[in-house]
C-alpha cells in the first residue's frame, strides 16, 4: 500500500535545510546524531511506502521549485483544496506556527490518516487543545517534528536508562533551551518517558512582547529558559539551567548517570559504587546513526498501518506543550508552582 503525502509549506524544513547541512559538511565533520536525509522531502523519497502527490505554497517561485526537485506532479495555493482534491493519506505541516492549527484541523476533519507537523506546534495552548480534540476524535496519528526522539544514541540513552540497569529513573538535566520551541523540552520529556507533570515552576529570559500588549498576553519570539523545576505523577523530575553548555543532557537514575554528549555524537554512562558513593563508566554498545526523518516518516506508516502511535506521538506532544506555555505562566507570577491545565490558555507565542 503507498500512502499519498501532501506537502503544506515549501521552505527550510520540507525542503532547503538539506542543503546547509550539505554545506556544513562540506566544510568539515560535523560532530552529532544528524543523519541526511533531514529534510521533509527527503524523508518521503526514501520511503517506499510513501509518495508525494501534491505541494502547497502561497508563494508560487517557491512551490514550482519545490515541485521540480522533489517531482512532485501537482501544487496548489490553498492547502483546503490540496486535501479536498487529492485526499491526502498524510500531511507534512512546514508553514510557520501561526498556520499550523488551522491546517491541521481541516486535515484531520476531512479524512487525512497521519501528520509529521514542524516545531513548534501551535502558539497558544488554545489551538493546542483544537489539534488534540481533532484528532482524537478523527483517530489522526501525529509525527512532531523535533528530532532528538527519532536519533540513534538518543534512544540509546533512553533505553538503557529505563531498563533497569541503572536502577529507576530519577531526573533528567539540560543546559540550555527554550520554552516554546519544541526541541528541548520534548527532549528531557523522551529521556524520562513521558510522565504527567504536575507542578511547573520557570524563569525567563528577555520577553519579546507583541506591539501594544500590555497584559502579558501575546509574545512575537520565544525566549530562553533561565531555569525550570517539573514534578511528575511517577517522582521523577525535569531540571533546566541556562548554564550555556547546549546541545549536551543527563538523565539520572537511582545507581547511575547517563550523559549525552554533541547533541547524539557519544553517550558517556557511569554506575554508582554504594560503598564508596562514587560514580564509575561502564562501557556501552556502540550504536550507527540513522536519519531521524526517516525514521520518523517510516514510524508515521506504521502507526498508519497498526494504529499504534509512534515515538513523537500527539499525547508527548501535548505534554511538552502543556509543560512550554507553564513556564511562561511560572514565570509571570513570578516563579511560583503553576499545576496543570495550565491558565491563561489563549497566551500566544510565536517562537520564530
Amino acid at each position: 500500500m503507498t500512502l499519498k503525502v501532501g506537502i503544506i509549506g515549501c521552505g527550510r524544513m520540507a525542503n532547503t535545510i538539506e542543503d546547509e547541512q550539505i554545506a556544513r559538511r562540506a566544510q568539515g565533520p560535523y560532530r552529532s546524531g544528524l543523519v541526511l536525509p533531514y529534510c521533509h522531502a527527503g524523508g518521503y523519497a526514501v520511503v517506499e511506502e510513501t509518495e508525494m502527490v501534491a505541494a502547497c505554497d502561497i508563494v508560487e517561485e517557491k512551490r514550482k521549485a519545490f515541485q521540480e526537485r522533489w517531482n512532485v506532479p501537482r501544487g496548489y495555493a490553498d492547502h483546503r483544496e490540496l486535501i479536498d482534491v487529492e485526499k491526502p493519506d498524510i500531511l507534512s505541516i512546514t508553514t510557520r506556527p501561526e498556520q499550523h492549527a488551522e491546517a491541521m484541523i481541516y486535515g484531520a476533519e476531512h479524512g487525512v490518516k497521519g501528520m509529521y507537523a514542524e516545531k513548534p506546534l501551535c502558539c497558544s495552548l488554545l489551538e493546542a487543545d483544537a489539534i488534540n480534540e481533532a484528532f482524537e476524535r478523527n483517530g489522526v496519528f501525529l509525527e512532531f517534528g523535533p528530532m532528538r526522539r527519532n536519533w540513534a544514541i538518543y534512544r540509546q540513552a533512553h533505553d538503557i536508562g529505563h531498563s533497569g540497569e541503572l536502577g529507576a529513573v530519577r531526573s533528567v538535566i539540560g543546559f540550555a533551551g527554550n520554552s516554546i520551541g519544541g526541541h528541548f523540552l520534548d527532549t528531557l520529556l523522551y529521556l524520562l518517558g513521558d510522565p504527567e507533570p504536575v507542578s511547573i515552576r520557570g524563569t525567563l529570559g528577555e520577553l519579546h512582547h507583541d506591539e501594544g500588549d500590555s497584559a502579558n498576553m501575546r509574545f512575537v519570539r520565544d525566549t530562553a529558559i533561565l531555569s525550570a523545576f517539573v514534578e511528575f505523577d511517577n517522582g521523577t523530575t525535569l531540571h533546566a539551567a541556562a548554564t550555556g553548555a547546549s546541545r549536551e543532557y543527563e538523565l539520572v537514575c537511582e545507581a547511575g548517570i547517563i550523559r549525552i554528549q554533541n547533541d547524539g555524537e557519544s553517550l558517556y554512562v557511569r554506575k554508582g559504587e554504594e560503598q564508596d558513593r562514587a560514580y564509575d563508566p561502564i562501557e556501552v554498545e556502540s550504536v550507527t546513526p540513522w536519519s531521524g526523518t526517516e525514521r520518523k516518516v517510516r514510524e508515521l506508516v506504521e502507526s498508519i498501518k497498526t494504529g499504534v502511535p509512534g515515538v513523537s506521538n500527539l499525547r508527548a506532544t501535548m505534554l511538552g506543550t502543556e509543560i512550554g506555555f507553564g513556564i511562561y505562566e511560572s514565570h509571570l507570577q513570578g516563579g511560583v508552582a503553576v499545576h496543570p491545565p495550565v491558565p491563561n490558555r489563549e497566551r500566544w507565542v510565536s517562537s520564530w
